[in-house]
């Protein structure tokens, strides 16, 4: 009798297991549908729902951590690269999570990384200007004009977030060797560059200087899962 218990007690909680895990995979496989669609990608990205069990959060309508790996996508003409949003503190009623439906589905924050082209960063540079990576730093290379004589510079800058746009500051200048005073071209290397593609209602908050592009970090707070893709 108690043998035959505790057969039945495993197998009851084996049975649990199983459908969390199937409750698990439908609702990451709804939600990687509804994010391709809204995105209009050419591939379903990859959605993991953290902690255990998810049954437990799918009936308490939240969600710890949502982590979307959306790879490559393009948004307003802009190239994406890498692109992962982390979302937390999720409220989402079950049968929204369940069926993949982002329309009620709100985060606490949402944080997105992604890679912006310098390709791109170019197209918003001020015109002449090229931005490419030297290491870690961050360079810019254009044309100015110097007492009366135009030669071609190569300025190490620094960026920095400002809002939904990044910050370019020129801190040294070379131009064929001799360097100049940062003075001489400090209005025409300053610039702002607007970072387009951005989940709504996100602010950036880090800008780092990778090889192929910028590593750009926003966040947003009271996020709609829905308006991930709106600008």
């Amino acid at each position: 009798m108690r043998k035959g218990l505790v057969i039945f007690l495993i197998l009851l909680i084996g049975l649990v297991i199983a459908a969390d895990r199937i409750g698990l995979w439908v609702a990451q496989d709804q939600i990687a549908k509804n994010v391709k669609t809204q995105y209009a990608l050419d591939h379903k990205p990859t959605v993991k729902i953290k902690g255990f069990p998810f049954l437990t959060q799918a009936l308490n309508g939240k969600y710890g951590e949502i982590d979307v790996n959306v790879g490559d996508v393009t948004q307003l003409g802009v190239h994406l690269t890498d692109t992962v949003v982390t979302l937390k503190d999720v409220k989402a009623p079950l049968s929204d999570a369940v069926h993949g439906d982002a329309s009620k589905m709100v985060a606490g924050t949402a944080t997105s990384v992604a890679t912006v082209s310098y390709a791109d960063v170019d197209k918003e540079a001020p015109r002449g200007l090229k931005v490419s990576a030297k290491g870690k730093e961050l360079q810019v290379r254009g044309p100015v004009t110097v007492l009366g004589l135009s030669r071609t510079v190569t300025a190490t800058v620094t960026v920095k977030p400002s809002g939904r746009n990044v910050r370019v500051l020129p801190q040294t200048v070379n131009a064929g060797g001799a360097t100049l005073p940062v003075a001489l071209i400090q209005q025409a290397f300053s610039f702002t560059l607007p970072v387009k593609g951005l989940p709504l209602n996100t602010r950036i908050t880090d800008v780092q200087v990778g090889p192929d592009g910028l590593r750009v970090t926003t966040v947003g707070e009271h996020v709609n899962l829905e308006s991930l893709n709106e600008h």
